[in-house]
């Protein structure tokens, strides 16, 4: 017997889950605000009922807090967290290098390097928001590059915040241009099969994006967040 797959339409709930999601992730929604469903319904032209639902399961995400008595609210993120965040990326990036390394990376060296070319792209033409979609993508080659997904479960957990932090983090050129290098050098330590190096410039990369949204929130400049030019030079470039 022979069945075709049917083809579900998107839900109204999905269709502003979609929506709210890039909305904070982009910066379109502060993180903080205050959310009233009645005014996202009006908004996005729907009734209140599928706006509820896109706000329950956005909690689920960690981007949106639901408190009885407060309401509902962008989330915040503490200086804390951003160590907390920093920590599980740490050990499920490398862990997911440590695997394609051990199953064989040339899969994750081709992906890589069409992320790459598309990042250069991208800030040819100055889009910083594909920019920060592609970094995204990049990393996201090398959490399902693992084969894990069990590891790709535990990145989705945490992939909307740390899209919403990298957004605030890479608001202008000087910070752009220099994560695309980083990006660049951590491509060719893959394709190099340089595994530690691989290690250490990607937890230093990680590490990195708390000290930029840190400099962000407090206004300081971005030398001042710790990845300068000078630090990066210092990291392995072949």
């Amino acid at each position: 017997m022979n069945l075709e797959k049917l083809s579900r339409p998107e839900s109204l709930a999905e269709m502003a889950q979609r929506e709210l999601r890039n909305a904070i992730i982009e910066g379109r929604l502060k993180l903080g605000d205050q959310l009233s469903e009645i005014r996202l319904s009006k908004m996005l032209g729907i009734s209140k009922t599928p706006v509820r639902e896109a706000l329950m399961q956005l909690r689920r995400e960690g981007l949106v807090q639901i408190d009885p008595q407060r309401g509902t609210s962008i989330f915040r993120i503490e200086d804390e967290e951003i160590d907390q965040i920093a920590g599980l990326r740490r050990l499920l990036e490398t862990e997911a290098v440590r695997l394609i390394f051990r199953n064989g990376r040339e899969d994750a060296v081709r992906e890589m390097r069409k992320v790459i070319e598309r990042m250069e792209r991208a800030i040819a033409k100055g889009d910083f928001q594909a920019y920060r979609r592609l970094d995204a993508d990049f990393h996201m080659v090398l959490i399902e590059g693992s084969g894990n997904p069990y590891l790709v479960a535990a990145y989705n957990l945490i992939s909307a915040k740390i899209g919403a932090l990298r957004s605030r983090a890479h608001d202008d050129t000087h910070v752009v241009d220099r994560s695309l290098e980083t990006h660049r050098r951590l491509f060719r330590l893959l394709e190099a099969g340089e595994e530690q190096a691989l290690y250490e410039l990607l937890a230093f990369h990680i590490d990195n994006t708390g000290r930029d949204y840190r400099a962000w929130l407090s206004g300081r400049s971005l030398d001042a967040a710790g990845e300068t030019p000078a630090a990066l030079e210092a990291m392995p470039s072949r």
